[in-house]
């Protein structure tokens, strides 16, 4: 990947082209994603606090990248795999997230400031699923176990976190490959890539938005224990896919144009089977 800043517009196609790069991704090493989608259940099991949903977002969209990262370079082994997790930047990020937490503080008193104005979206609780979740009441809910609650939560706020501020997402990817490890210049990097690809960053909103839409219909159905283990499980297998698009996006926006990316992918899926062969 090019040691660059300047962030190129994404080729069209990209969101079939995404998609089959995340199946040869998976297909490449089925036994590192297993052990990442079990490593995020554990994680999202335990409860985190709604204030910080975005600083926990970024270090699960790290983990994610650094598999994908490995995995895009040839390191199928799961060994492998988590070296690359060990070896990510991880005060750079710590500092990027440091930045955003207190960019999030700073609007949080601006609007705090104007709250006479802005108590109509506050009177709301459904600004996120996260915060939908949180602040449910119904009987059912109240029922499920709290580990269950937390998954659901956690996998499924995570994921619109990142689908609605792809800024972010690109700004840890670019400390997580090694691009730069000051966050400011991430941070900037971000916003210059979401600038550049507008319309990848609208579908990437939309997305968010359906998925809010899809949680506060779910919300007030999830009856049975049952469903509630479905919706989660899903939820997790779902913040692994947003994280392969986030990298997908990336990987385009920092290095390599799209069909070179795709021709890379093949050569290392065709590897790959010839060496189980």
């Amino acid at each position: 990947m090019a040691a660059s800043l300047k962030p190129q517009p994404v080729e069209s196609g990209w969101l079939l082209r995404w998609w089959r790069d995340s199946l040869i991704l998976l297909r490449a090493s089925p036994r590192s994603f297993a052990l990442l989608y079990l490593v995020l259940l554990l994680l999202n099991i335990a409860w985190q606090p709604l204030i910080l949903s975005i600083p926990i977002s970024c270090i699960v969209m790290a983990i994610i990248f650094a598999v994908a990262m490995a995995i895009h370079q040839g390191s199928t082994q799961i060994t492998d795999v988590g070296r690359s997790i060990r070896d990510v930047p991880w005060w750079p990020l710590l500092r990027l997230i440091l930045e955003i937490a207190l960019l999030v503080a700073a609007l949080l008193m601006l609007m705090l400031m104007f709250r006479h104005y802005l108590q109509g979206i506050f009177s709301q609780d459904h600004i996120s699923s996260a915060a939908t979740l949180h602040n449910l009441k119904s009987a059912d809910w109240q029922k499920l176990p709290d580990w269950l609650r937390s998954l659901i939560t956690n996998a499924l706020g995570t994921a619109q976190t990142m689908l609605g501020n792809a800024f972010l997402l690109l700004s840890v990817g670019v400390i997580v490959t090694g691009i730069t490890q000051r966050g400011y210049l991430a941070l900037l990097a971000g916003f210059q890539a979401v600038l550049a690809n507008v319309r990848v960053w609208l579908a990437f909103l939309l997305a968010s938005l359906m998925l809010q839409g899809v949680i506060t219909f779910i919300s007030a159905r999830l009856h049975t224990y049952a469903a509630a283990l479905l919706v989660s499980l899903v939820g997790v297998a779902l913040l692994i896919l947003v994280g392969l698009y986030g990298w997908c996006f990336v990987r385009e926006t920092f290095g390599l144009p799209g069909a070179q990316v795709a021709k890379q992918a093949t050569a290392l899926a065709r590897k790959n089977a010839a060496a189980h062969a």
